[in-house]
C-alpha cells in the first residue's frame, strides 16, 4: 500500500537544486570528444535521468525516506561523473 503524505518545501528545493546541473546540458554536448560515441549518448540521456531521479525522490518520500536519500545522493555523484567523462582528456 503507498502511503500518502505531504513532501516537505526542503525537499523539493534539495530535488531542484541537485537537478540544476542539468541545465550545462548544452555545454556537455559541445564539449563532448569525438570518440568514443557513448559519451555523447549518455550525456544526452543524462537530463532524462536527472529529472526521474528528482521526481522519484519527491515520490518516495512518505513511505521510505531513505531511499529518498539514496536516490539524491545517486543524483550528486551522476552529477559529478557525467562532468568527469566529458572533460577528463585521457
Amino acid at each position: 500500500m503507498i502511503a500518502r503524505g505531504r513532501v516537505p518545501w526542503w525537499l523539493i528545493l534539495i530535488a531542484v537544486v541537485m537537478a540544476l546541473p542539468v541545465f550545462r546540458t548544452p555545454a556537455l554536448i559541445a564539449a563532448c570528444p569525438p570518440e568514443p560515441e557513448i559519451v555523447r549518448t549518455l550525456v544526452i540521456i543524462y537530463p532524462f535521468y536527472v529529472g526521474v531521479t528528482a521526481w522519484l525522490a519527491c515520490i518516495c518520500w512518505p513511505a521510505r525516506k531513505t531511499m529518498t536519500w539514496i536516490l539524491i545522493v545517486l543524483m550528486a555523484l551522476s552529477n559529478l561523473s557525467i562532468h568527469f567523462l566529458v572533460y577528463s582528456r585521457i
